[in-house]
């Protein structure tokens, strides 16, 4: 077996034309140089240079095996080449939960274009309105709005504010025409929110704005709330990420306009995860990005 290091060592003398600036490039001495070459011309039993006291030349043999030890040379360069590749590229399997409006308008998305620059990356999606639970490992990323209640040793991150408004059915509006003041609202059928959708900011404000109006539909989820503006069941809070892109419902400009925050979490326990904090920066980046495109 040839040793790699005698065959450097030959490449780099035949290049020079000296031990002494082979040792050099090598980063060795210049005995060294001279011991590897010693070594290979015992092992091959062949004279690869004549030695003169200007330097080093190729001998017959010498310049026949040259061309095949530089083309070694070169398959050992694209092999390194490729190794450091392979260590930069990012590999692996992440999950990421979110509820169903966030996966459809930005999760999914945002895992779309992160397959170009990251194509050995794989990501699963989990759209629920549970909260998995990061420290048992349920998920590794999640996209939560709120995230005031999160457990000791999340960590989270801003990345853009989920814009609510009051929306009604473009026909419903012709109907009774649009509402002028908070006073208006108590005209009008209310689409009001159930269980935890109850007890947001924006929905607690309708209802109580509301008074005497008929609460003509009821829902604990957004697409449920949704479905019901849609087909003008009356008015209705909802977020700007689910109502902007629906051509037949309208914004009620005159009547107030809520924030909340949207934050990706993970536990701290993978803060050091270079996978973890590749894929929560792009995704961080990229919803932050279109989330100020979802503005009413």
């Amino acid at each position: 077996m040839l040793d790699w290091n005698s065959l450097r060592a030959f490449i780099l003398t035949a290049r020079h034309g000296s031990t002494l600036r082979a040792a050099r490039a090598l980063g060795v001495n210049q005995t060294t140089v001279m011991r590897r070459i010693a070594d290979l011309e015992q092992s091959l039993r062949l004279k690869l240079f004549h030695r003169h006291q200007q330097g080093y030349r190729l001998s017959a043999d010498g310049e026949a095996l040259l061309p095949l030890a530089e083309a070694m040379e070169q398959k050992a360069a694209a092999l390194l080449d490729k190794a450091e590749e392979r260590r930069r590229q990012l590999s692996g399997t992440l999950r990421i939960t979110a509820t169903e409006l966030a996966v459809a308008r930005l999760v999914a998305p945002a895992v779309a274009a992160l397959r170009d620059p990251h194509p050995h990356v794989s990501v699963e999606i989990v759209a629920t309105d549970k909260r998995l639970d990061l420290a048992s490992g349920e998920a590794d990323i999640a996209i939560r709005a709120g995230g005031a209640d999160e457990l000791d040793g999340v960590i989270r991150r801003r990345i853009m504010d989920s814009v609510w408004g009051i929306y009604a059915s473009g026909p419903l509006i012709e109907k009774q025409g649009e509402p002028l003041s908070e006073a208006d609202v108590a005209t009008f059928p209310i689409i009001a929110g159930d269980g935890s959708m109850a007890s947001t900011p924006p929905n607690v404000w309708l209802l109580s704005r509301a008074g005497e109006a008929h609460i003509s539909y009821r829902s604990n989820s957004v697409s449920g709330l949704l479905a019901a503006a849609r087909a003008g069941l009356g008015l209705c809070a909802l977020p700007a990420l689910a109502a902007s892109p629906e051509s037949n419902l309208v914004l009620c400009a005159a009547l107030p306009s809520f924030t909340s925050p949207l934050w990706l979490c993970y536990h701290e326990s993978r803060k050091g995860d270079p996978l973890l904090r590749t894929v929560a920066s792009f995704l961080a980046e990229w919803i932050g990005e279109r989330g100020e495109q979802a503005s009413p």
